[in-house]
């Protein structure tokens, strides 16, 4: 039997996990730069704890970004696990994004994308989605940005309580912006809302609240506090999920 300790340990992996995988917020991922080529970044984090229980948990991260003068795509690969006693993990997300941005003037992007996503502590077996809409560059500043976007999204989704999978349209609208501080510090700020079109009432609302410190030209830390909120999660699933995490990271 699991003591408190790992208890509390597990619970807030599983809100981590759970905030993190159903919404993905691209913002998090997009790298910054005037030049074409590859880019891309990878994380990982690990928790080992032995008393009368051993628990491991292991969260990887790793994004790849190919920008030319007018498109940019990126691939985005996020894995989370949980490990109790040496026994087979038994909490389980992660999720894989493809996306594609075309530039159609200085102002206005073109986004189209696909995911896959598993979410064992949101009551997830699978979902399958891709969207398509604009994106609006209000402000573009060295120390400033702020984004618009709307985007359509279809959702093909697997749940336990249901026998056959279920699908949605949803509309999958976010304000993003980034504030670069002294010293490649960054603050930034995504907010998604997605509601189902033909019922207004069934929504999603996530938001993602980062700061990211550089140690070094590729070394960083970072702090960041997520928030999901679902007016209809599957059922024995909570409305609201929240954590604050920190890691360190490698950008290059």
């Amino acid at each position: 039997m699991l003591r408190k300790p790992t208890f509390l340990f597990l619970f807030l992996t599983l809100c981590g996990t759970a905030a993190s995988a159903q919404i993905i917020n691209i913002e998090e991922y997009r790298v910054r730069t005037d030049s074409v080529g590859w880019t891309g970044s990878g994380e990982a984090s690990a928790y080992i704890s032995k008393n009368d229980d051993f628990v491991f948990s292991l969260l990887t991260n790793i994004q790849i970004q190919h920008k030319r003068p007018k498109t940019t795509w990126w691939l985005i690969t996020d894995l989370e696990t949980v490990q109790a006693n040496g026994q087979d993990a038994f909490v389980n997300a992660g999720f894989e994004h493809l996306r594609l941005n075309y530039r159609i003037n200085e102002r206005w992007v073109w986004e189209a994308f696909a995911q896959g996503v598993f979410n064992e502590p949101l009551g997830v077996d699978w979902k399958l989605l891709a969207g398509t809409g604009p994106r609006w560059k209000v402000v573009e500043k060295d120390q400033f940005r702020l984004y618009l976007a709307a985007l359509y999204m279809f959702e093909n989704e697997k749940n336990p309580e249901s026998a056959d999978p279920v699908q949605f349209h949803r509309m999958s609208s976010y304000a993003s912006f980034t504030w670069e501080l002294k010293n490649k510090t960054r603050f930034s700020n995504t907010t998604y809302y997605q509601p189902v079109l033909n019922d207004v009432a069934d929504y999603r609302i996530a938001s993602n609240t980062s700061l990211k410190a550089f140690m070094t030209k590729m070394l960083y830390l970072e702090l960041e506090y997520n928030l999901y909120f679902d007016t209809r999660p599957p059922t024995g699933i909570v409305t609201t999920v929240y954590n604050l995490q920190s890691g360190i990271g490698l950008e290059f």
